[in-house]
């Protein structure tokens, strides 16, 4: 091992001038690479000190006698401080910016709620006690607890805590525990929809109903996303993923009529019009769309106690794709899902399909061969088979009258005779 103190010099018009604070050099063990540091002090005698309190704490580090600086230095600083630096990362990262905004605010309600000032004060336990008096949807529960794992595994990698915490808790079960069970619309109730509503809430339902898109992903929508020419938009989805979007050429039209207006507008003001410009603005309210479902006579909540609401609009493109024979590939394409399980088992409305006459398609089988030679006669195209009957009888006797003497009639009309219930 070795350890010295110096301080750092230069060639001044040919004189050595020193630095005036110390540095020094060390090394834990024979072979290792000489580390510096900065020591701070002007005192030689300080420096020594310093020099040698910070050898003795590396070896105790590699010892495992205490933990290692940085993991000393997160423990001593407030969480709030930590959780800033997260968010300053994330933004570093150019995430979505409404991603990075909602998982540091979950986090920061958390600490909040649990009284949690410092790294030493996430424990399992208190995590736990908060989530079961967190009374929201199982939903919500697990995006608080992605959230604050999410962080714990940031700290994790740094080197700012030994372990997670919160790694050996149960992940929330959100299986069949949706807050409000959906449904698709019918086409019926869909045209009664598009009735009542005024022409723009017309066209945001025409809109969602065949692209299959997020309320939050059509709220922001942007004419400069928008292609009328090639009938596409890009869409800025969960994630900060883009996908661009096939526009059916009935939804261009509208479109089109849309663009004609915001620009006749913006004309009327004196104003240029602005690509940036939100195509939706303003965009119908959770009021207007509930008032256009009581014009429309359409029950919010069904027997079952399924609902439709916003997101109904995105599980309707499904349930509606997958009944019109599109592939389940191109509908988990549009709708932005990184797996077709998602797609298959949760946007698609099982009751709405049309089960009955795909199960219609399958082949009927109305009974099984009878051994017995004792026959029902059966209709074959709509008729009596008694007359086919009457011509194999004749044929298995006429094989008979030209078989040489002492051999079986013919094989074939004799296996054709037994399969229809005739002895040879």
């Amino acid at each position: 091992m070795r350890e010295f103190v110096y301080r750092r010099s230069r060639l001044v018009k040919g004189r050595r001038v020193y630095a005036r604070y110390w540095s020094g050099g060390y090394t834990l063990a024979k072979g290792e690479k000489l580390v510096s540091v900065p020591l701070h002090t002007p005192s030689e005698r300080v420096a020594r000190k310093m020099l040698r309190a910070l050898i003795e704490s590396k070896q105790m580090e590699r010892e495992g006698m205490i933990a290692p600086e940085a993991m000393r230095s997160a423990a001593s600083l407030p969480l709030a401080a930590l959780v800033a630096e997260y968010e300053a990362d994330l933004k570093g990262r150019e995430l979505a910016a409404s991603h990075v905004k909602e998982s540091v605010a979950r986090i920061r309600r958390m600490v909040t709620a649990c009284k949690w000032s410092r790294l030493g004060d996430v424990t399992a336990s208190s995590f736990v006690a908060w989530r079961a008096g967190f009374n929201r949807s199982a939903k919500t529960r697990k995006e608080y607890q992605t959230s604050i794992k999410a962080f714990l595994n940031w700290l994790l990698r740094l080197g700012r805590i030994a372990a997670n915490p919160l790694a050996g808790v149960d992940r929330v079960e959100t299986r069949g525990k949706a807050a409000h069970l959906s449904r698709s619309y019918t086409p019926d109730e869909f045209s009664r929809l598009l009735a009542v509503a005024s022409d723009s809430r017309r066209l945001v339902y025409q809109f969602l109903v065949s692209t299959g898109l997020r309320k939050k992903e059509l709220k922001t929508l942007r004419w400069e996303s928008v292609d009328l020419l090639k009938g596409v938009a890009k869409i800025m989805g969960k994630g900060g993923r883009t996908r661009v979007i096939p526009l059916r050429p009935e939804l261009v039209e509208l479109l089109r009529g849309a663009a004609d207006d915001y620009g006749s507008r913006c004309a009327e003001r004196g104003v240029a019009s602005d690509a940036s410009a939100l195509v939706f603005s303003p965009f119908p309210s959770d009021d207007g769309l509930h008032a256009d479902f009581k014009r429309a006579g359409i029950e919010r909540r069904d027997a079952s106690g399924r609902v439709v609401h916003w997101h109904a609009f995105r599980k309707t493109f499904m349930t509606w794709g997958a009944s019109s024979g599109v592939g389940q590939r191109s509908l988990q394409a549009v709708l932005g899902h990184s797996t077709p399980v998602l797609s298959a088992n949760v946007y698609t409305d099982v009751e709405a399909l049309p089960l009955r006459a795909e199960v219609a398609k399958m082949p009927w089988i109305s009974s099984v061969p009878d051994a017995s030679p004792q026959l029902t006669p059966v209709a074959v195209n709509g008729a009596d088979n008694s007359r086919f009957r009457a011509l194999l009888a004749e044929l298995l006797e006429v094989s008979k009258s030209i078989a040489p003497e002492g051999e079986p009639a013919l094989s074939g009309a004799s296996s054709l005779a037994a399969r229809h219930g005739f002895e040879p």
